[in-house]
């Protein structure tokens, strides 16, 4: 009989142990969900959670909470001896708000520990005489506070679908006959690993047969080194110190994105993006998309939104051998959401903007593509920014074989990238809009192997960071196998696209449309040179050029001239030195061009605003 009363006790006790975990794990994950929703809208946080977090977040703290529960039973089913009520509040009550405090991201995660720790000792130790108090009270409110988590979950679940069909019904009426507009941006891909660029490795043949029918440019620049200002001048044809969006800072709202302007003229428009740290709403880039899907993709990628489930992740999956990003949205994905989306279209013009990230680090892919160049890839772990378990930011020195290991992995993700778009250009195809639809491939930005001793993006404004693929194909509306050599920059595809589709609406978008320069009108005068720019992000590597200071660089048809706001200039005749491996700066023909191309920076940033150009110099750094 004794015996059997103790196993009733201990019943007892686990239960409220386990009704306990359910009301923390629901009131945490309700208050990090509301919490995270309300400052992802906030410049300056820009948390990359989707409204959905309202449910993810719950539904993941209550299972964490749960886990924390069955240990905590099995415990007292060894010891015979349960906590008390307000031991596990406390307990509970500091796991709740660190992950709270660890949500802004305001505070060290040492600080943050400190001070929930001493929170929840305090409010343990006040409520420690009432036991049965805290029993009732966890009693009477569990079921209320799961009926909270059900409504505020469904709102989070059904947000976007409310947005968009609201912003679907507000659209004007659009035009009889409008072509549909597919743009893709290759995360990450530089442009002289693609084949249809002279690579000596086939690992764009879909690619080449796209160029094949329509127009490649050889020396297309981006404006900047890494992803968020790349395709903010992208969707703006603003150059970086204009539309602002930078390290921590999303775009601002001055100017009107593509989206924005071919919603006005009723184009159904939505954006689908796997590079889920920058390509996301929360850095202004939804504006004008009717709807954005980047995250969510699976419950590898819903558990990474959370304070603790990417916690787990990065702390554990690389000491377990796997380097990936978890829940990473590959291009067969991307092609999914698409497709789904543009069968159930109603009958209007569609605007698509379509992200791969697919030759992003770590560069891992599926078989037979990982080595499809080489037995020797990438491993996850040298280059990695997702996990910080790369080579080249704790040593200074990656193996020449290491690097070689790491291009033969981005050759083989590439491969699988270019494989995924063929699919995609034959559904296009197989539901008959290929010929009504312009196609626009790109890329935000390049990658580095270890030129300059640099590995990754973002980190300069060397060439193979700036120099992108471009090509643009529309059968029957322009010219097939048609090459264009002169330079030109990413943020004058909207203004082309605008030309084009034979717009005259506003608003107009800066820049020359490059439809000039493969239809014979171009001004064969001199050309304005293409502006990039990098500022300076902290916690680099010393030898990292924007490490401490900002960069500005002008690419002409002939020279590449890179200044930063030190003074510090370099100089490379980037056709015959595409490695930029000879700076000219302090030759004799160097210093003429360097006076040259330092006027015309200076006109360009004054004509951005700066009141002389004595103080555009002076910014700039001469």
């Amino acid at each position: 009989m004794k015996d059997l009363n103790n196993l009733i006790s201990r019943f007892k006790g686990s239960r409220r142990i386990l009704l306990v975990s359910v009301w923390f794990g629901l009131i945490s994950g309700l208050l990090e969900g509301i919490v995270a929703n309300f400052l992802r809208q906030i410049p300056g946080f820009a948390l990359r959670v989707p409204a959905e977090i309202l449910w993810i977040a719950p539904a993941l703290n209550l299972i964490l909470f749960l886990v924390m529960g069955v240990g905590f039973s099995l415990l007292v089913g060894v010891l015979g001896r349960e906590p008390d009520s307000w031991l596990l509040l406390a307990l509970y009550g500091c796991v709740t708000l660190f992950g709270l405090l660890m949500v802004t991201g305001k505070l060290p995660q040492s600080a943050s520990l400190i001070l929930s720790l001493g929170i929840a000792a305090e409010v343990g130790r006040r409520l420690r005489n009432h036991e049965q108090r805290l029993r009732g009270f966890f009693r009477r409110t569990v079921v209320p506070l799961a009926g909270v988590a059900l409504v505020v979950g469904t709102m989070g679940a059904q947000w976007e679908g409310w947005r968009e069909r609201s912003l679907l019904a507000g659209l004007p009426e659009a035009q009889a006959g409008a072509p549909n507009l597919l743009v893709i941006v290759l995360d990450t891909l530089r442009a002289d690993h693609l084949s249809a660029y002279g690579y000596d490795r086939l690992t764009t043949p879909n690619l080449d047969r796209l160029a094949q029918g329509g127009v490649l440019f050889e020396y297309a620049v981006a404006n900047t080194s890494w992803t968020l200002p790349s395709h903010a001048s992208l969707f703006t044809g603003r150059f970086p110190h204009e539309h602002e969006a930078d390290w921590g800072m999303p775009l601002n709202r001055k100017y009107p994105t593509l989206a924005e302007a071919l919603a006005r003229q009723g184009y159904r428009t939505a954006a689908f993006a796997a590079n889920t740290s920058y390509v996301s709403p929360e850095w202004g880039l939804k504006r004008g998309f009717s709807r954005f899907e980047v995250y969510g993709d699976s419950l590898a990628d819903d558990a990474m939104r959370t304070v603790y489930g990417r916690k787990a992740a990065l702390t554990i999956l690389p000491r377990l051998g796997y380097f990936d990003i978890p829940g990473r949205k590959n291009a067969e994905r991307v092609n999914q959401e698409f497709l789904r989306w543009v069968d159930g279209r109603d009958g209007r013009p569609f605007f698509a903007f379509l992200n791969y990230n697919d030759v992003h680090d770590p560069y891992l892919t599926k078989e037979p593509f990982q080595t499809q160049f080489s037995n020797k890839v990438a491993r996850g772990d040298v280059i990695n920014f997702q996990f910080q378990a790369n080579a080249f930011r704790r040593n200074l020195i990656v193996t020449p074989e290491e690097a070689q290991m790491e291009t033969n992995g981005y050759d083989g993700t590439l491969a699988y990238l270019d494989h995924q778009l063929g699919a995609l250009f034959a559904e296009l195809a197989r539901r008959g809009l290929d010929k009504s639809t312009l196609v626009v491939v790109t890329s935000d930005h390049g990658e580095a192997f270890g030129n300059h001793d640099l590995f990754g993006h973002g980190n300069s404004l060397y060439w193979e960071t700036l120099h992108v693929p471009l090509i643009f194909s529309w059968p029957g509306k322009i010219p097939a196998n048609v090459r264009v050599s002169p330079i030109v920059s990413l943020h004058q595809i909207p203004a082309t696209i605008m030309d084009l589709f034979g717009s005259t609406a506003s608003p107009a978008f800066p820049g020359k449309s490059l439809a000039k320069l493969w239809s014979g009108n171009a001004d064969n005068g001199p050309r304005e040179p293409v502006l990039a720019e990098v500022s300076r992000k902290g916690g680099g590597l010393p030898h990292y050029p924007a490490a401490a200071h900002s960069l500005r660089s002008l690419v002409t048809d002939e020279w590449h001239f890179i200044l930063s706001d030190t003074g510090r200039a370099e100089l490379y005749a980037w056709r015959a030195d595409p490695k930029e491996n000879h700076d000219l700066v302090d030759t004799p023909e160097g210093r003429i061009v360097v006076k040259k191309l330092l006027q015309q920076l200076a006109d360009m940033m004054a004509a951005a605003g700066v009141s002389d150009k004595a103080e555009a110099k002076a910014r700039i750094g001469e």
